[in-house]
């Protein structure tokens, strides 16, 4: 351990310390920060959702929305696209199974150009879009209004992407599924009416999955830079033993031909001298 620790005071060691303390001093002012935007988010989010007006004054086009906003009510004015609308299958809410029906709105931007935004405009019980066949035919879900209109809803940002568009039926309300549908430029996430039409019903807020789903996100975070943190401190740790390892290896090799040099000398002067020799005298006669 004494050795170990030799090791580790020397100057390069001590260099390597230092920067792996800042890189971990880094990782840890990012940990506090994701941490605190979960805590933000979780307390924006207990206050209730806020008025933030005009859509394109909140969130830019292809933006990412962020969980500030997300859950908060905007408001657009545009018209549907015809022909532009999916439904997608698989939710429950309330104990019923239901279909999201998300159809497509032209916004007029700023600089006189078009943007498409995705609006979840109610669900509606699978029972009622299912065809003879028993799967969900997307025709059957009421077509969205025509002509100029103004829509309110919560804001949301769009769900992970994990399968594609099938003759109008979608996995998830995923922007960049719906962008190869219907073509950009797109606003990243979606509008979900506070007052559907006709047979459509609302989205209960409950059912906005990504809006649950960040603060955990921003907690894992959090927790990877801690992670991070660690990581820097174990790889100099390791350093410092591998170097340790390496000279304890190289002091048992340099022992070990010593002992060997010193055997071959025992060796060598236990061996009983041999001087020369004469031949014997033969015997005369006398």
């Amino acid at each position: 351990m004494d050795l170990m620790l030799r090791v580790a005071l020397r100057p390069r060691f001590l260099g390597l310390l230092a920067l792996m303390v800042v890189a971990t001093a880094v990782c840890g002012l990012l940990a506090t920060w994701q941490w605190d935007r979960a805590h933000q988010a979780i307390t924006d989010k207990a206050t209730g959702s806020e008025q933030l007006g005009d859509i394109r004054g909140v969130v830019g086009v292809g933006e990412a929305v962020t969980n500030s906003i997300v859950g908060d009510t905007v408001t657009a004015a545009g018209t549907y696209v015809p022909g532009e609308q999916v439904v997608v299958p698989g939710r429950n809410i309330g104990g019923t199974e239901a279909v999201l029906v998300v159809s497509s709105m032209f916004i007029e931007l700023e600089d006189g150009s078009q943007a498409r935004l995705p609006v979840l405009r109610g669900w509606i019980p699978a029972a009622e879009l299912t065809g003879e066949d028993g799967q969900v035919d997307p025709s059957l879900a009421p077509a969205p209004p025509q002509g100029e209109v103004e829509i309110s809803g919560r804001l949301e940002a769009s769900e992970s992407a994990s399968g594609g568009v099938v003759d109008g039926v979608a996995g998830e309300i995923a922007t960049p599924l719906l962008v190869n549908e219907w073509g950009s430029p797109m606003f990243a996430g979606y509008v979900s009416l506070d007052e559907p039409t006709g047979a459509l019903r609302p989205v209960p807020a409950a059912e906005s999955e990504f809006s649950r789903g960040l603060d955990w996100q921003n907690i894992g975070y959090s927790l990877q830079w801690v992670m991070f943190g660690t990581f820097f401190l174990y790889l100099w740790w390791r350093s410092v033993r591998a170097a340790h390892l390496d000279e304890v290896a190289d002091r048992r090799e340099a022992m070990e031909q010593i002992l060997a040099q010193t055997g071959s000398s025992a060796e060598l002067s236990s061996v009983p001298a041999v001087g020369p020799t004469t031949a014997p005298t033969p015997d005369k006669d006398v």
